[in-house]
C-alpha cells in the first residue's frame, strides 16, 4: 500500500472545519481527480489519476467515519482501496490538519508522485472550503432548520412559490454553463459573488426543454426541481435522506441555462 502525507495551518475555527470535514459528499466532490459524484446506493466518487501517459480511474464507494479528532473516508472500487485519515489539532489562533493518503490497487508503485500531489491538493480544498464559507452556515444541519417563508417553499404546491417570489427580488440574470459538477458548480459561483444566504436560482435551456428551480440556504439545498422531456424530479429536503437525493438531481444538471437569481426581502 502507497502513503502520503501532507499538513496544513487553516485559520477558521475548529466547527468550521469541522462542518466541512462532516459533508462528505460537497468535500469529496472538490477532491482533485474527482469527475463524478452519485448519491445512488451510497456515497461514489469517480476519481481519475494521471500519471505519465497512463489513466488510473476507478470508481469508488465511500464511508465516513468519525470520532474526537479525526475523520476517515474510506474508499473501495473494482481496481483499487484508497483511504484518507484527516486529524486536527486545536491551537490558540489556528486549527493545523495532518492528512494521511494511502492507495492500494492497480498502478500502486508508479503512483507516488501523483498521491503526494493528490493530497496536498486535498489539503489545499479543505483550508479553502473552512476559511471562505461563514462558520454560522456550515455549523447548520438539516434537523436544525425550522420554520420561515424559506423553508416552507416545496416547488410541488405552486402558491409556496409564488408566496416567496412576492417577497423577493431579482438580483442577476444571464448565461451560464454547468459544467462537470453540475449545479453545484453554479451555486459555489454565485456564493462567490453573492452575500446573501437565501438565494432562489432557476435555469432554462434555450430550446426550453429543461428547465431547473433551486431554493439555497447558504451552502444547503433546502428544495430543488428539475425539468426535462423525460419528466420531472422534485425534492423538499426535510432529512439526511432528502439531501442525498437533492445532491444528486443538482450533480447531473448540465448544459447551457439563461439563469436568473432572487432573493427575499424583508425577511426569509
Amino acid at each position: 500500500m502507497k502513503r502520503k502525507s501532507s499538513s496544513i495551518s487553516i485559520n477558521a475555527p475548529k466547527e468550521a472545519v469541522e462542518s466541512v470535514l462532516n459533508d462528505a459528499p460537497s468535500f469529496i466532490t472538490n477532491w482533485p481527480y474527482v469527475v463524478r459524484v452519485s448519491m445512488k446506493e451510497g456515497l461514489k466518487a469517480e476519481i481519475m489519476m494521471p500519471r505519465f501517459l497512463f489513466r488510473f480511474r476507478d470508481v469508488y464507494r465511500f464511508d465516513h467515519h468519525a470520532d474526537y479528532n479525526s475523520h476517515i473516508y474510506d474508499g473501495r472500487g473494482a481496481k483499487g482501496h484508497v483511504a484518507l485519515v484527516v486529524t486536527l489539532k486545536e491551537w490558540q489562533k489556528e486549527i493545523s490538519a495532518v492528512l494521511e493518503l494511502s492507495y492500494k490497487g492497480k498502478g500502486e508503485f508508479w503512483l507516488g508522485k501523483t498521491l503526494q500531489n493528490f493530497v496536498e491538493s486535498i489539503g489545499s480544498v479543505l483550508k479553502e472550503l473552512a476559511e471562505n464559507r461563514p462558520v454560522q452556515e456550515q455549523i447548520q444541519t438539516y434537523s436544525r432548520v425550522r420554520g420561515g417563508t424559506a423553508v416552507n417553499v416545496d416547488f410541488a404546491d405552486p402558491m409556496s412559490v409564488a408566496n416567496f417570489l412576492s417577497k423577493s427580488r431579482m438580483i442577476h440574470s444571464g448565461l451560464h454553463i454547468l459544467g462537470e459538477e453540475g449545479l453545484l458548480g453554479l451555486a459555489s459561483e454565485l456564493r462567490a459573488t453573492m452575500p446573501d444566504r437565501i438565494l432562489y436560482v432557476s435555469g432554462i435551456t434555450s430550446d426550453g426543454t429543461s428547465s431547473f428551480k433551486v431554493l439555497l440556504d447558504g451552502s444547503r439545498v433546502l428544495a430543488i426541481e428539475h425539468r426535462t422531456q423525460e419528466g420531472v424530479k422534485a425534492v423538499k429536503v426535510e432529512n439526511d435522506e432528502d439531501a442525498k437525493v437533492a445532491f444528486d438531481v443538482a450533480a447531473g444538471i448540465r448544459g447551457a441555462y439563461m439563469v436568473n437569481v432572487w432573493v427575499p426581502v424583508g425577511g426569509v
